[in-house]
C-alpha cells in the first residue's frame, strides 16, 4: 500500500466487525420461531430461505412484517401474542451473536485517530441497523450503507458507489475489508477498491451462516483486523 493514497476503509459487518452467526445456532432460531408460530418448520424454514432477499433489500420495514408473509404463505393462523414471542426469539439470538469482534474497537479507533474516514457496508435483515447504532463500534463510522434500508445490494456496485459518495472518496483511495459474503470482495476489487478477506484462522468457516461466500478470492488478507493498522500508517492522509 505505500505507492497508493489511501483516505478511506470500509467494512463488512457480519463476519468482519462482529461476529457471523453460527450456522446451526441461526437455524435452531428459525425452527423454533415456526413452533412458536404453529408453522410446519420445514416448510418455514424454506419460505425463510426464500425470502430473504426481500428481507435484506427493504421489502419487509421490519421481522414481524416478513414473518406474517411467511405465515400466510402457509396459511398459518397467528394466535395470541405469537408473533412478538417470535421476534423475541430472534432479538436473543442477536444478543447472543452482535458484539465488536476482537480488535474491532481498537482497530476503527486508531484509524480514526490517524485521519482515515470509515464505512460500513451490510447486507442485512431490518433488525439489524438498529442493532449496529446501539453498538459500541458506531460512533467511530462516518458512513452507513444497510441493504435493508437503501435497497442496495452485494456485489451490485451501485452499493458501493453510495458509501464512497457519502464519504467524497473514489473507490482507488480506498480499502475494502469483509469475510468474503455475497461475492463482496470481488465485486468491491472490481468496482476499484483494494479488497481484503479477513480470514481469522481461529474461526471455522463451515460452522458459519455466511451465505455465498467469496470461493474463488485469491486477492490480499488479513487475520485480524489489528493487521490493517501494520498497513495503514499514522498519521492518515492529507485531504
Amino acid at each position: 500500500m505505500a505507492s497508493v493514497t489511501i483516505d478511506a476503509v470500509v467494512f463488512d459487518l457480519f463476519g468482519t466487525l462482529v461476529p457471523e452467526f453460527d450456522r446451526s445456532d441461526f437455524y435452531d432460531a428459525v425452527d423454533r420461531m415456526a413452533e412458536t408460530l404453529g408453522a410446519p418448520s420445514e416448510r418455514f424454514r424454506e419460505e425463510w430461505d426464500a425470502s430473504a432477499l426481500d428481507r435484506q433489500t427493504g421489502a419487509f420495514a421490519d421481522i414481524e412484517q416478513n414473518l406474517r408473509a411467511i405465515c400466510s404463505t402457509l396459511h398459518v393462523s397467528l394466535g395470541d401474542n405469537a408473533l412478538s414471542r417470535a421476534v423475541a426469539i430472534r432479538a436473543t439470538l442477536y444478543d447472543r451473536w452482535f458484539f465488536p469482534r476482537p480488535g474491532a474497537m481498537q482497530t476503527l479507533r486508531e484509524l480514526r485517530s490517524r485521519g482515515y474516514l470509515l464505512a460500513l457496508i451490510s447486507m442485512c435483515a431490518p433488525d439489524a441497523p438498529a442493532r449496529w447504532r446501539a453498538c459500541e463500534l458506531a460512533p467511530f463510522v462516518d458512513a452507513e450503507v444497510f441493504s435493508s434500508e437503501t435497497g442496495l445490494q452485494k456485489p451490485d456496485p451501485s452499493i458501493y458507489r453510495h458509501a464512497c459518495d457519502v464519504l467524497h472518496v473514489e473507490p482507488g483511495n480506498c480499502i475494502y475489508v469483509g469475510d468474503g459474503a455475497y461475492g463482496e470482495l470481488t465485486g468491491a476489487a472490481e468496482f476499484g477498491m483494494h479488497a481484503y478477506l479477513i480470514r481469522d484462522p481461529h474461526v471455522d468457516p463451515a460452522q458459519q451462516l455466511t451465505p455465498e461466500r467469496d470461493e474463488g478470492w485469491t486477492g490480499a488478507e488479513i487475520a485480524d483486523l489489528r493487521d490493517l493498522l501494520d498497513l495503514l500508517p499514522a498519521p492518515g492522509p492529507t485531504r
